[in-house]
């Protein structure tokens, strides 16, 4: 227990350093005078982010397979909520963590509007993530029931899919929300 605390505490002095820098960095950024060995300043910090992103990652996964052995519902797990947070806010394409994130607003805080806000936060900062276009494809039109809302993430989750396996995944849920599209239109029709 008293070694839990010695590394939360210095783990909580990192990420305020951190922060501080950060902030000192982003108020003080050079113009394009000042030598490469600023700009190499300025590239550590936002790695120090990436790395405390990383270990807060790591603490989060401990804590929630721990949570897992108590319930197997992990979606469950509300309290990962804030670390997923805290980790995105630091490293702004951590996927995992959106991913993450996502299903727990959506199915273990039932908030599938919550969990869309937080999908549209990674996609603003991972436009190019198959994942995130995926998931939020089917939210909408799994738990929204809005297919024409699905339909640009899926062809976009198809655009962005670099392996077959994923793709032939993305084009079978992109033939089903075309196909769901094309009901209503036809419903409406009639």
């Amino acid at each position: 227990m008293r070694y839990r605390l010695i590394i939360f505490a210095l783990m909580l002095l990192m990420f305020s350093g951190v922060c501080v820098l950060d902030f000192e960095v982003s108020q003080s950024k050079p113009d394009a005078a000042v030598d490469a060995r600023m700009s190499s300043i300025y590239a550590l910090a936002g790695e120090f982010r990436t790395v405390f992103a990383n270990l807060l990652w790591i603490k989060a996964d401990h804590y929630h397979h721990e949570f897992i052995q108590h319930n197997p519902d992990w979606v469950q797990n509300d309290e990962l909520v804030g670390l997923v947070n805290l980790i995105v806010m630091l490293d702004p394409q951590f996927i995992e963590a959106y991913a993450n994130g996502a299903y727990i607003y959506a199915d273990g805080q039932e908030d599938p509007e919550q969990a869309l806000a937080f999908l549209t936060k990674g996609i603003a900062n991972n436009p190019k993530c198959r994942e995130l276009h995926q998931i939020a494809a089917v939210m909408y039109a799994a738990r929204l029931d809005q297919p024409e809302k699905a339909l640009p993430h899926a062809k976009l989750a198809v655009r962005y899919s670099e392996d077959e396996w994923y793709r032939s995944r993305a084009q079978r849920l992109l033939s089903t929300v075309e196909e769901e599209v094309e009901e209503r239109q036809a419903q409406h029709s009639n």
